[in-house]
């Protein structure tokens, strides 16, 4: 638009040179009036502070990852305008587990050499670092061996991986079976597959690891707040998330995100009586457990223009354009007419003036 109306100008030069002060000044009004338009806010902001501990619990168990805050007082928006919301800042404790029954990541399934079927271990729920996860593996494995033999881990900080290896490889085999849907795998780096120690190499992970098992972010939802701007991957779907919260590593301490950039999401009801916080993993249906500790988000709602009463003042503006595009043309006309006739008039009397004359 503001490309088109400033070729106007240009193109129209030579028009607002004809028809003088007063139609320039016409032109340039309406050309501030149609630039100068943004969207802007309709009032001031509202500011939000919400803490988990002030929250009417909705989460299952004792996740303290959910709950409802019921407002005062209605926020309301008026016909021609528009409620957006979005994070300001996030305090979260990073006292959730990376390995949990409830993230489904616990278990370790092997066999030895005479072993008929294999055994499945489940490892303690808890936030371990790699050494540590290995440690307590090394103990499970040993004290469920058929063989007693012994295992060693050994983690290469340099390309991020870990070989596993058992005391004696070439009479008594380990398989892994790292196909279930609940295996450690990913912490120790190794593919979806069954892999065996048969020599004295032993076995090195063939992936990097990761002792977040993916779950490097978790994310903020409003549910009951409903909007047509977010996608979500995991569906491909509109989503309730108004942000994503990347985890700090420093685990059993508090860390505050604040958006480097502000995204504000337009919601499409008018009103807001309450709002609904759930805090997951990127699958909806997988709840962060904070351990029972507290977080605090702080949120801002903003009001703006309806996109519809822009819309009507775009096409208000487009034809105001065409008229006064048409009025300047008009009078660009007239103007040439009135020279033209003047020109005629004049030749006319000197004609006549050189017949008396003669």
């Amino acid at each position: 638009m503001i490309k088109y109306l400033l070729h106007s100008v240009v193109s129209q030069r030579r028009i607002l040179k004809v028809c003088g002060t007063g139609n320039r000044k016409i032109f340039f009004f309406f050309l501030f009036y149609i630039i100068g338009m943004p969207h802007e806010r309709t009032r001031g902001d509202i500011f939000i502070a919400i803490r988990s501990r002030d929250l009417q619990s909705t989460a299952q168990q004792d996740f303290n990852n959910s709950g409802r805050f019921t407002l005062f007082e209605n926020i309301q928006a008026s016909d021609d305008e528009v409620l957006g919301v979005s994070l300001i800042s996030a305090t979260i404790p990073n006292s959730f587990y990376n390995l949990s029954n409830n993230n489904s990541n616990n278990k370790i399934k092997f066999k030895e050499t005479g072993d008929t079927d294999y055994i499945t271990l489940t490892i303690p729920s808890g936030s371990y670092d790699i050494l540590e996860l290995s440690s307590v593996i090394k103990t499970l494995l040993e004290a469920n061996s058929t063989n007693t033999l012994t295992y060693t881990f050994t983690y290469d900080e340099i390309n991020n991986t870990l070989n596993i290896k058992n005391s004696n490889p070439t009479v008594k085999n380990t398989t892994f079976d790292f196909t279930i849907e609940d295996s450690c795998r990913r912490f120790l780096g190794f593919k979806s597959q069954e892999i065996s120690i048969t020599t004295t190499n032993g076995i090195t992970s063939d992936r990097a690891v990761d002792i977040t098992d993916t779950r490097n972010s978790i994310y903020i939802r409003l549910p009951n707040l409903s909007n047509s701007k977010v996608l979500e991957s995991s569906s491909g779907k509109f989503s309730n998330i108004i942000a994503q919260v990347p985890v700090a590593l420093s685990r059993n301490s508090f860390f505050i995100f604040e958006p480097p950039t502000e995204f504000i999401c337009e919601l499409s009801q008018k009103q807001i009586n309450s709002i609904a916080i759930n805090i997951t993993y990127q699958d909806e249906t997988e709840a962060v457990k904070f351990e029972g500790c507290d977080w605090e988000i702080n949120l801002k709602i903003t009001f703006f223009k309806s996109h519809h009463i822009h819309e009507q003042q775009r096409e208000y503006h487009h034809s105001l354009e065409k008229q006064l595009r048409r009025q300047v043309e008009q009078r660009q006309s007239r103007i040439l007419q009135d020279h033209q006739d003047q020109i005629e008039l004049n030749n006319f009397i000197n004609q006549k003036l050189n017949e008396i004359k003669t």
